[in-house]
Protein backbone atom coordinates (compact mmCIF):
# COMPACT_ATOMS: atom_id res chain seq x y z
CA UNK A 1 0.00 0.00 0.00
CA UNK A 2 0.70 3.49 -0.52
CA UNK A 3 3.46 4.84 2.15
CA UNK A 4 3.42 1.17 3.83
CA UNK A 5 7.27 1.16 4.32
CA UNK A 6 7.34 4.27 5.78
CA UNK A 7 5.28 3.93 8.15
CA UNK A 8 6.64 0.77 8.82
CA UNK A 9 9.87 2.34 9.09
CA UNK A 10 8.64 4.33 11.58
CA UNK A 11 7.27 1.55 13.92
CA UNK A 12 10.40 0.15 13.63
CA UNK A 13 12.23 3.77 14.73
CA UNK A 14 9.80 4.69 17.15
CA UNK A 15 9.81 1.34 19.15
CA UNK A 16 6.37 0.36 18.08
CA UNK A 17 6.91 -1.94 16.47
CA UNK A 18 6.49 -5.11 18.89
CA UNK A 19 2.41 -4.46 18.84
CA UNK A 20 1.98 -5.52 15.22
CA UNK A 21 0.46 -8.87 15.38
CA UNK A 22 2.75 -10.88 13.00
CA UNK A 23 5.49 -10.43 16.42
CA UNK A 24 2.50 -12.54 18.31
CA UNK A 25 1.84 -15.91 15.99
CA UNK A 26 3.44 -18.88 16.55
CA UNK A 27 5.13 -18.95 13.11
CA UNK A 28 6.64 -15.67 13.86
CA UNK A 29 7.82 -16.96 17.17
CA UNK A 30 9.11 -20.19 16.10
CA UNK A 31 11.17 -18.64 13.52
CA UNK A 32 13.23 -16.06 15.19
CA UNK A 33 13.52 -19.03 17.85
CA UNK A 34 15.38 -20.42 14.70
CA UNK A 35 16.69 -17.89 14.03
CA UNK A 36 18.35 -17.07 17.29
CA UNK A 37 19.68 -20.32 18.10
CA UNK A 38 21.46 -20.60 14.59
CA UNK A 39 23.36 -17.08 15.69
CA UNK A 40 24.03 -17.70 18.99
CA UNK A 41 26.24 -20.76 17.90
CA UNK A 42 27.62 -19.67 14.79
CA UNK A 43 27.74 -15.72 15.75
CA UNK A 44 26.28 -15.76 12.09
CA UNK A 45 23.12 -16.83 10.29
CA UNK A 46 22.01 -17.06 6.90
CA UNK A 47 18.38 -16.62 5.90
CA UNK A 48 17.24 -18.27 2.26
CA UNK A 49 14.36 -17.22 0.28
CA UNK A 50 13.06 -14.12 1.88
CA UNK A 51 11.25 -12.11 -0.69
CA UNK A 52 13.66 -9.41 -2.21
CA UNK A 53 11.32 -6.41 -2.75
CA UNK A 54 13.51 -2.90 -2.68
CA UNK A 55 11.48 -1.43 -0.02
CA UNK A 56 13.40 -3.81 2.22
CA UNK A 57 10.56 -4.94 4.64
CA UNK A 58 12.27 -8.16 4.69
CA UNK A 59 15.34 -7.48 6.02
CA UNK A 60 13.69 -4.99 8.84
CA UNK A 61 11.84 -8.24 10.16
CA UNK A 62 14.81 -10.34 10.08
CA UNK A 63 17.18 -8.04 11.81
CA UNK A 64 14.33 -7.49 14.15
CA UNK A 65 14.60 -11.23 14.95
CA UNK A 66 18.09 -10.63 16.62
CA UNK A 67 18.90 -6.82 16.91
CA UNK A 68 17.18 -4.03 18.38
CA UNK A 69 16.52 -1.24 18.04
CA UNK A 70 17.42 -0.48 14.53
CA UNK A 71 19.93 1.93 14.20
CA UNK A 72 19.19 5.28 11.44
CA UNK A 73 21.09 7.31 9.04
CA UNK A 74 21.30 11.19 8.51
CA UNK A 75 17.60 10.79 5.90
CA UNK A 76 16.33 8.90 8.80
CA UNK A 77 16.28 5.79 6.98
CA UNK A 78 16.98 2.58 8.45
CA UNK A 79 18.72 0.77 5.55
CA UNK A 80 21.16 1.89 2.76
CA UNK A 81 21.14 0.13 -0.76
CA UNK A 82 24.92 -0.58 -2.70
CA UNK A 83 25.44 -1.45 -6.04
CA UNK A 84 28.42 -2.85 -7.53
CA UNK A 85 29.98 -0.11 -10.23
CA UNK A 86 33.15 -0.98 -12.19
CA UNK A 87 33.36 2.87 -12.44
CA UNK A 88 33.95 3.89 -8.77
CA UNK A 89 36.80 3.21 -6.11
CA UNK A 90 33.71 3.60 -3.18
CA UNK A 91 34.68 0.58 -1.15
CA UNK A 92 30.64 -0.08 -0.83
CA UNK A 93 30.64 0.11 -4.58
CA UNK A 94 33.40 -1.22 -6.30
CA UNK A 95 33.90 -3.98 -8.06
CA UNK A 96 37.19 -5.00 -6.52
CA UNK A 97 37.42 -7.31 -3.20
CA UNK A 98 36.81 -6.11 0.03
CA UNK A 99 39.01 -6.63 3.06
CA UNK A 100 38.03 -8.70 6.50
CA UNK A 101 36.31 -5.86 8.55
CA UNK A 102 33.47 -4.43 10.92
CA UNK A 103 31.24 -1.67 10.49
CA UNK A 104 31.33 1.39 11.62
CA UNK A 105 33.81 1.23 13.41
CA UNK A 106 35.11 4.84 14.45
CA UNK A 107 31.82 5.25 16.53
CA UNK A 108 31.91 5.36 20.53
CA UNK A 109 29.77 2.30 20.07
CA UNK A 110 29.19 0.28 16.82
CA UNK A 111 26.62 -1.17 16.31
CA UNK A 112 25.89 -5.26 17.35
CA UNK A 113 24.54 -6.73 14.11
CA UNK A 114 25.18 -5.55 10.44
CA UNK A 115 21.98 -7.32 8.12
CA UNK A 116 22.74 -7.55 4.66
CA UNK A 117 19.80 -8.56 2.10
CA UNK A 118 21.23 -9.79 -1.75
CA UNK A 119 18.45 -7.91 -3.96
CA UNK A 120 20.28 -8.48 -7.21
CA UNK A 121 22.90 -11.41 -6.75
CA UNK A 122 26.02 -10.83 -8.64
CA UNK A 123 25.54 -12.05 -12.27
CA UNK A 124 28.97 -14.09 -12.71
CA UNK A 125 27.95 -15.87 -9.48
CA UNK A 126 29.21 -18.32 -7.91
CA UNK A 127 32.66 -17.35 -8.98
CA UNK A 128 31.93 -13.66 -8.26
CA UNK A 129 30.31 -12.06 -4.97
CA UNK A 130 31.50 -14.49 -2.67
CA UNK A 131 30.74 -13.51 0.59
CA UNK A 132 33.30 -14.64 3.77
CA UNK A 133 32.15 -14.40 7.99
CA UNK A 134 35.36 -15.05 10.01
CA UNK A 135 34.13 -15.71 14.09
CA UNK A 136 36.54 -13.80 16.28
CA UNK A 137 37.24 -17.09 18.41
CA UNK A 138 38.32 -18.53 15.79
CA UNK A 139 40.90 -15.80 14.54
CA UNK A 140 42.59 -16.20 17.84
CA UNK A 141 42.59 -19.53 18.45
CA UNK A 142 44.17 -19.43 14.70
CA UNK A 143 46.88 -16.81 15.58
CA UNK A 144 47.54 -18.56 18.80
CA UNK A 145 48.25 -21.87 17.34
CA UNK A 146 49.70 -20.74 14.28
CA UNK A 147 52.41 -19.06 16.87
CA UNK A 148 51.98 -15.60 15.07
CA UNK A 149 53.24 -13.52 17.59
CA UNK A 150 52.84 -10.13 15.46
CA UNK A 151 49.32 -10.48 14.89
CA UNK A 152 48.16 -11.52 18.70
CA UNK A 153 50.47 -8.27 19.74
CA UNK A 154 48.10 -6.20 17.29
CA UNK A 155 44.96 -7.92 18.30
CA UNK A 156 45.60 -7.62 22.07
CA UNK A 157 48.25 -4.85 23.35
CA UNK A 158 49.25 -3.02 20.56
CA UNK A 159 47.22 1.14 20.61
CA UNK A 160 45.68 1.27 17.00
CA UNK A 161 43.92 4.61 15.84
CA UNK A 162 41.29 4.26 13.13
CA UNK A 163 39.97 7.87 11.22
CA UNK A 164 36.48 7.83 9.26
CA UNK A 165 38.19 10.74 6.20
CA UNK A 166 34.66 11.46 5.72
CA UNK A 167 33.42 12.67 8.89
CA UNK A 168 36.74 12.90 10.63
CA UNK A 169 35.49 11.10 13.53
CA UNK A 170 38.00 8.71 14.89
CA UNK A 171 38.55 6.20 17.86
CA UNK A 172 41.50 4.98 19.46
CA UNK A 173 42.20 1.59 21.21
CA UNK A 174 42.95 -2.26 21.44
CA UNK A 175 41.47 -3.95 18.48
CA UNK A 176 40.11 -6.74 20.47
CA UNK A 177 39.21 -6.27 24.30
CA UNK A 178 36.46 -7.50 26.27
CA UNK A 179 35.19 -10.05 23.78
CA UNK A 180 34.76 -7.87 20.67
CA UNK A 181 36.70 -6.71 17.60
CA UNK A 182 36.19 -3.45 16.01
CA UNK A 183 38.84 -3.35 12.50
CA UNK A 184 38.83 -1.64 9.49
CA UNK A 185 41.93 -1.56 7.34
CA UNK A 186 40.80 1.76 5.44
CA UNK A 187 40.40 3.34 8.49
CA UNK A 188 43.42 2.52 9.46
CA UNK A 189 45.76 3.53 6.98
CA UNK A 190 43.57 6.87 7.24
CA UNK A 191 44.91 7.06 10.68
CA UNK A 192 48.18 6.39 9.90
CA UNK A 193 48.14 8.54 6.55
CA UNK A 194 46.92 11.39 8.53
CA UNK A 195 50.26 11.07 11.14
CA UNK A 196 52.55 11.06 8.03
CA UNK A 197 53.85 7.74 9.53
CA UNK A 198 54.81 4.81 7.49
CA UNK A 199 52.29 2.12 6.45
CA UNK A 200 54.73 -0.84 5.87
CA UNK A 201 54.68 -2.06 9.23
CA UNK A 202 50.85 -1.99 9.02
CA UNK A 203 50.55 -3.41 6.24
CA UNK A 204 52.25 -6.27 7.59
CA UNK A 205 50.01 -6.24 10.23
CA UNK A 206 46.88 -6.42 8.29
CA UNK A 207 48.14 -8.86 6.00
CA UNK A 208 48.43 -11.03 9.52
CA UNK A 209 44.85 -10.63 9.90
CA UNK A 210 44.00 -11.28 6.45
CA UNK A 211 45.22 -14.39 6.07
CA UNK A 212 44.32 -15.28 9.67
CA UNK A 213 40.62 -14.48 8.64
CA UNK A 214 40.73 -16.06 5.14
CA UNK A 215 42.06 -19.04 7.04
CA UNK A 216 39.36 -19.27 9.46
CA UNK A 217 36.25 -18.03 7.73
CA UNK A 218 32.98 -19.56 6.21
CA UNK A 219 32.42 -18.74 2.59
CA UNK A 220 28.80 -18.78 0.74
CA UNK A 221 26.89 -17.06 -1.69
CA UNK A 222 23.63 -14.61 -1.69
CA UNK A 223 21.13 -15.27 -3.64
CA UNK A 224 18.46 -13.38 -4.75
CA UNK A 225 16.40 -12.36 -1.37
CA UNK A 226 19.10 -13.98 0.86
CA UNK A 227 20.01 -12.41 4.23
CA UNK A 228 23.12 -12.72 6.05
CA UNK A 229 22.78 -11.49 9.70
CA UNK A 230 26.16 -11.41 11.70
CA UNK A 231 27.88 -10.02 14.45
CA UNK A 232 28.97 -6.43 14.33
CA UNK A 233 31.16 -7.24 17.67
CA UNK A 234 32.09 -10.75 17.18
CA UNK A 235 32.97 -11.72 13.47
CA UNK A 236 34.61 -9.91 10.51
CA UNK A 237 32.81 -10.20 7.21
CA UNK A 238 34.00 -9.69 4.06
CA UNK A 239 32.64 -9.28 0.30
CA UNK A 240 35.02 -10.89 -2.48
CA UNK A 241 35.66 -9.76 -6.51
CA UNK A 242 32.20 -8.74 -8.04
CA UNK A 243 31.81 -9.02 -11.47
CA UNK A 244 28.99 -7.08 -14.20
CA UNK A 245 27.28 -7.50 -17.28
CA UNK A 246 26.85 -4.59 -19.71
CA UNK A 247 23.28 -4.25 -21.68
CA UNK A 248 24.44 -0.97 -22.95
CA UNK A 249 28.13 0.37 -22.38
CA UNK A 250 29.04 2.16 -20.21
CA UNK A 251 26.24 2.80 -17.94
CA UNK A 252 24.31 0.14 -18.52
CA UNK A 253 24.69 -2.85 -16.50
CA UNK A 254 23.46 -5.93 -13.93
CA UNK A 255 25.71 -6.22 -11.23
CA UNK A 256 25.48 -7.09 -7.47
CA UNK A 257 22.69 -4.99 -5.34
CA UNK A 258 22.54 -5.21 -1.84
CA UNK A 259 20.64 -3.47 0.85
CA UNK A 260 22.22 -3.17 4.45
CA UNK A 261 20.71 -2.01 8.00
CA UNK A 262 22.24 -2.52 11.43
CA UNK A 263 20.50 -3.15 14.79
CA UNK A 264 21.94 -1.29 17.50
CA UNK A 265 22.42 -4.07 20.04
CA UNK A 266 21.27 -8.03 20.25
CA UNK A 267 17.87 -8.74 21.27
CA UNK A 268 17.78 -10.30 24.78
CA UNK A 269 15.04 -12.57 25.11
CA UNK A 270 11.78 -13.41 23.06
Amino acid sequence: APGAISDFEEMVVSDRIDTLPLFLSQEWLRFAVEVRQTFEENDHVVIRGLPSEKHGAALLLAALTIGKPLRTYRDGKVSKHFKMSPWTTELSHTIRAGEFHTDLNTEACPPAITAIQCLEPDPGSPQYGISRVAKLTDLLEFVEFDGDKRTQRYFRRDTVTMLNDRSSSSWTGRIVEAGAIRYHPETIRAAVRRTGDSLREIEHCIAGVERAAMAVSTSFVLHRGDILLTSNHRTLHYRGECSVVFRNYPTDFESRHVAVLHAVRERQGP
